[in-house]
C-alpha cells in the first residue's frame, strides 16, 4: 500500500505540474506530447500498482477532467495561432495578383481609372495579418484581419471593366485576357512549393518572396510617379514581374505553414475549421472591401492628377518593411519544419527509376509501377509517392470546376452589365454584384459546419472530403444552368443587331416640319419633326449603296426650302447600324449628315451612356456649352470647338451615373435646350444639337438602345448556388489536399491545387476563342453540361481512391528553461516522466 501512495503521490504532482504551466506560464500550453507523457506516466502507476477503488476511481476522474481542459486549452491555443496563418495566406489568395493586372493595364494609358487605394488596404491588412502571427490572442487576430483579402471578389469586376470600357476590348478578348493572367498566377506557385518541400522551408520561403514582393512593390511606386525621366512601362513590368514572383513563392506555403501548427490525427478536426475560417476570412474581406474601396476610391490626389499612385505604392512599401520585420520577431512562436533533403529531386529520381526498370523488367510484375524501385529507394518513400500521384490524379477533373467559378469576374459580371440594377430605390451597379458571392459564404459557412454537416455527419452522408467535392461541383453546375435560362430572358431585351449581310439604317428628322422619305425599303416613309425612325435589317453586302429622295414641304418652320424634293446617296455597311441626320445647309437646301455607327456594346459598369452628335450648317462650329445636371446638383460640363470636314462632329461616348439630368445646351449667349431627362442602366442614347447662323435652332436626347429591364435579383438564385459550390468543393478540397499529402510534400500538393486554378482558366480561354456559339445561353449551358460529366468522372476516381489515414505528427516547439517552471532535481517526478 506504501508503493501505491508513492505513485498516487506521483500523480498528484503531475497534475500540480499540469496546473501550474497553464496558470504561470500563458505563452506556454503544454503540447499533446507533454501532457501525453505526463497522463501516460499516471496511467501506468495506477495500473501497475494495487491502489484501492475508490482512490482508482478518483485518480481516473480527476485525469479525465484535466485531459479535458487540456484539449479546450490546446484547441483554443491552435485555434488562435492558425486562424492567423490562414490569413497570412489572403495576401496571395486575393490581394496582389488580380491588382498587378490591373495596374500594369492602367499603367498603359496617361489617366489611370483604376482604385488608388486597393494597394494601401492590402499592404495595410497584410501588415495586420503579419501583427496577428505573432500574437497568441485568437479574439484580436479574427477582428483586425478579416479584411485582407478583399480582392478576391473585388478585382475580377475592376479588371473585366478596365479591359473593356477603358481599353475598348471586346468582350471575348477581355475574357480571354482576365483568364490568361488568372491562370499565369496560379501556375506560378508551384516553383514556390519546390523550394519549401526541398530547400528553404514554409517559413523561410515565405520571408524570402516576401522580400522579392516588397521590391516589386517599390518598383511599382516609382513607375507611378509622374517623371518624364522614369519609364513607367518598364518599371511597371519589372515590378509587377517581382511581385508575381513573391506572389507565386508565398502563395503555397502558407496554407501547407498553417497546417504545420496542428497535431494530426487527433487535431483533424481543427484542421477543418482552419481552412473554413480561411474561406471565411477571404469573403468577409470581399464583402468588407466592395464597400470601402468606393468611398477611398477619390479621397486623396497628388501631382495634379485626381489620382494618388505613388501614395498608393508608396505607403504599401513602407508597411511591408515593417511587416517584414514583425514577421521575422514572431519566429519563436511558430512551429517551424526544415526539409532535411531534396525531396523533390528524390521524387523525380525514384519516378525515372521506377519507368526505366518497369521497360527493362518485362517479366517481373507489380501491383504499382512505383514498386520497380523498392531496390533502389526507400518504402516510405514509395509510399509517400504513390499517395502523391493518387491525390495529383484526384485533381485532373478539377480544373472544369474552376473554369466555372472564375467565370464570375468576366462572363457573370457582362452578364448583369445588361440587367437592371434599380433595388428599393437604390442603383445597383453591375460590378457591385460581385459581393452577393462573399456574403453567402459569410452567412453560409458558420451554418455548413455547425448545422448542416454535424447533422449530415450523424447520417453518415457526405461525411467525406471527396464527397463534398462532387457535390459541389454538380451544385456548380446548376448555378451554370441558371445563368444560362437567364441569359435566354436576356437575350430578348438586347438591341436587334443586324445579321450578315444586313444593316440597319436611322433617320432622325432636325427640322420643324414633317418630311417624306422615299424608300426602296418600304416605298414611303413619313418623319415627323424631331423624330427618329429606323430600317432595320436592309440588304448589304459590304458597302450597299442606296438611292433616296427626301421631300419637305415649301416652307419648313420660318425657312423657305429651296429645293422640296433632292436626292440622297446613303451607303448601308454589313453589320452596322449608321444614323442619317436631316438638315438643312446654309442656301436652305435639304441635306443628310451621317455619323459614325452606333456602339451597342453597354458599359460594364452599366452605367448609361450619351454621345453629342453635332451640326453646324453655317460651316463651323462656334463654342458651344452642353452642362448635365443630376439630382444631386452635379454637373459635367462640355464645352466643342471644332471645324469639321462636312459640318458635322460626333463626340466619343460619355458613362453618366444613372437618374435624371437637366440638359442645358448653350452657344453665345444664346440658351434653346433645357429638358429633364431620365438615363436609366443600360440606356444608350445620343444628343443631336444643330446650329444655324451662331444660334442653337435644334437639341433633342434620343434612345438608341432601350436601357435594361430585366433586375439583378434574378441573378441571386446563380450566385447562391455557385457559393454553395464554393463552401463544398473548395474548402473539402484545401481539407483533402493537405491531410492526404505526405509530410514532406504537403506543399507540392497544395501548389499542384492551384495548378488546377490554372488550367481551369484555361480551358475558358479555349471554349472562348473556339467561338462555338452565337447564343451566350448556349455557352453557359455547355459548361453546366461539362461540369455533370466531369464529375461523374471524378466520382469514379474518388471511389477506387484509399483514404490514407493522417501521419502521426509530433510537437516540433521548442521549449526553453523560461517556460518550464523551476522543479526540484531530487523530484520523483523525473522518475515518472521516464516511464514510457
Amino acid at each position: 500500500m506504501v508503493h501505491g501512495k508513492r505513485y498516487l503521490n506521483v500523480v498528484h504532482l503531475e497534475i500540480e505540474l499540469i496546473r501550474k504551466l497553464q496558470k504561470n506560464t500563458p505563452l506556454f500550453t503544454p503540447t499533446p506530447d507533454v501532457a501525453e507523457d505526463l497522463l501516460r506516466a499516471s496511467r501506468k502507476a495506477i495500473v501497475e500498482n494495487t491502489i484501492a477503488k475508490r482512490n482508482r476511481r478518483k485518480l481516473k476522474k480527476e485525469i479525465k477532467r484535466l485531459q479535458e481542459k487540456l484539449k479546450d486549452a490546446e484547441k483554443e491555443k491552435g485555434n488562435a495561432f492558425l486562424v492567423n496563418v490562414a490569413l497570412a495566406d489572403l495576401l496571395v489568395s486575393g490581394l496582389v495578383v488580380p491588382a498587378s493586372a490591373v495596374v500594369i493595364l492602367a499603367g498603359l494609358q496617361d489617366n489611370l481609372v483604376v482604385c488608388r487605394f486597393q494597394w494601401f488596404l492590402a499592404a495595410l491588412c497584410f501588415l495586420v495579418t503579419v501583427l496577428s502571427l505573432a500574437a497568441t490572442s485568437a479574439e484580436n487576430q479574427a477582428r483586425l484581419c478579416s479584411s485582407t483579402a478583399f480582392y478576391e471578389a473585388l478585382t475580377p469586376a475592376i479588371l473585366s471593366l478596365y479591359l473593356r470600357n477603358e481599353l475598348q476590348l471586346s468582350e471575348n478578348t477581355a475574357t480571354i485576357i482576365y483568364h490568361v493572367f488568372i491562370m499565369i498566377c496560379y501556375v506560378v506557385p508551384i516553383a514556390g512549393a519546390v523550394c519549401a518541400d526541398s530547400f528553404l522551408g514554409r517559413y523561410r520561403t515565405i520571408l524570402y518572396f516576401s522580400f522579392i514582393y516588397l521590391t516589386g512593390n517599390i518598383l511599382m511606386c516609382l513607375a507611378s510617379v509622374p517623371y518624364p525621366e522614369l519609364s513607367p512601362l518598364i518599371l511597371t513590368s519589372f515590378g509587377l514581374g517581382l511581385i508575381a514572383i513573391g506572389t507565386g513563392g508565398i502563395k503555397p506555403c502558407v496554407a501547407a505553414f498553417g497546417g504545420d501548427q496542428f497535431h494530426l490525427p487527433h487535431q483533424q478536426d481543427l484542421l477543418q475549421q482552419f481552412f473554413s475560417i480561411f474561406y471565411f476570412s477571404i469573403n468577409l474581406g470581399g464583402f468588407v472591401g466592395m464597400i470601402l474601396t468606393p468611398i477611398l476610391r477619390k479621397s486623396i490626389t497628388c501631382f495634379g492628377e485626381d489620382t494618388c499612385y505613388p501614395l498608393g505604392f508608396g505607403f504599401p512599401a513602407l508597411l511591408m518593411l515593417l511587416a517584414l520585420v514583425l514577421f521575422m520577431t514572431g519566429k519563436p512562436f511558430y512551429r517551424l519544419r526544415t526539409p532535411k533533403e531534396n525531396v523533390i529531386l528524390k521524387f523525380i529520381r525514384c519516378a525515372l527509376y521506377a519507368i526505366i526498370q518497369k521497360t527493362k523488367q518485362k517479366d517481373v510484375k507489380y501491383d504499382h509501377w512505383l514498386d520497380y524501385s523498392n531496390e533502389k529507394f526507400s518504402k516510405k518513400l514509395i509510399r509517400d509517392m504513390k499517395v502523391v500521384f493518387a491525390v495529383l490524379l484526384l485533381y485532373t477533373p478539377l480544373p472544369i470546376f474552376w473554369s466555372l467559378f472564375d467565370q464570375q469576374g468576366s462572363r457573370w459580371t457582362f452578364q448583369a452589365s445588361r440587367m437592371n440594377g434599380a433595388i428599393l430605390g437604390t442603383q445597383v451597379l453591375p460590378d457591385q454584384m460581385q459581393v452577393v458571392n462573399p456574403a453567402f459564404v459569410l452567412v453560409l459557412i458558420p451554418i455548413f459546419d455547425r448545422c448542416f454537416y454535424p447533422t449530415l455527419n450523424k447520417l453518415h452522408v457526405l461525411s467525406c472530403p471527396l464527397h463534398r467535392m462532387a457535390v459541389g461541383g454538380l451544385i456548380a453546375g446548376a448555378a451554370f444552368l441558371s445563368a444560362g435560362i437567364l441569359e435566354l430572358v436576356l437575350e430578348t431585351t438586347y438591341p436587334e443587331l443586324p445579321d450578315k449581310n444586313k444593316a440597319s439604317l436611322n433617320f432622325i428628322n432636325t427640322l420643324p416640319c414633317a418630311l417624306a422619305i422615299e424608300n426602296p425599303f418600304n416605298g414611303i416613309q413619313t418623319l415627323s419633326e424631331s423624330t427618329m425612325f429606323r430600317f432595320k435589317n436592309i440588304p448589304a453586302h459590304n458597302n450597299t449603296n442606296y438611292s433616296i429622295i427626301i421631300e419637305a414641304p415649301l416652307y419648313c418652320g420660318n425657312v423657305r426650302i429651296k429645293k422640296r424634293k433632292s436626292k440622297h446617296e446613303i451607303v448601308a455597311i454589313e453589320y452596322q447600324i449608321d444614323t442619317i441626320l436631316v438638315g438643312v445647309n446654309e442656301i436652305n437646301e435639304i441635306v443628310t449628315y451621317i455619323t459614325d455607327p452606333i456602339d451597342f456594346k453597354r458599359s460594364l459598369s452599366g452605367k448609361p451612356r450619351i454621345r453629342i452628335a453635332y451640326l453646324g450648317d453655317m460651316g463651323s462650329l462656334e463654342n458651344v456649352t452642353v452642362s448635365m445636371i443630376n439630382s444631386n446638383g452635379l454637373t459635367d460640363i462640355y464645352f466643342i470647338k471644332y471645324k469639321p470636314k462636312e459640318n458635322i462632329a460626333v463626340s466619343p461616348y460619355l458613362d453618366l451615373i444613372p437618374g435624371e439630368y437637366t440638359f442645358k445646351v448653350e452657344a453665345t449667349g444664346n440658351k434653346l435646350y433645357q429638358n429633364v431627362t431620365k438615363f436609366d442602366l443600360g440606356g444608350i442614347y445620343t444628343l443631336v444639337i444643330r446650329q444655324r447662323a451662331e444660334l442653337i435652332e435644334f437639341a433633342e436626347v434620343y434612345t438608341m438602345s432601350p436601357p435594361n429591364t430585366v433586375n439583378m435579383l434574378w441573378l441571386i438564385p446563380q450566385y447562391f448556388l455557385i457559393s454553395v459550390a464554393e463552401i463544398m468543393f473548395g474548402i473539402a478540397g484545401l481539407e483533402f489536399s493537405f491531410i492526404q499529402a505526405p509530410k514532406c510534400l504537403k506543399t507540392v500538393t497544395i501548389a499542384a491545387w492551384y495548378l488546377s486554378v490554372a488550367v481551369g482558366n484555361f480551358l475558358v480561354i479555349i471554349i472562348t476563342q473556339a467561338k462555338l456559339f452565337k447564343s451566350q445561353a448556349h455557352e453557359f449551358f455547355l459548361f453546366a453540361v461539362l461540369i455533370v460529366a466531369d464529375m461523374i468522372v471524378f466520382t469514379e476516381i474518388a471511389i477506387r481512391y484509399k483514404i490514407v489515414v493522417p501521419e502521426a505528427d509530433s510537437s516540433e516547439f521548442i521549449m526553453t528553461e523560461e517556460a518550464i517552471p523551476l522543479i526540484q532535481p531530487a523530484s520523483i517526478l523525473v522518475n515518472a516522466v521516464s516511464l514510457h
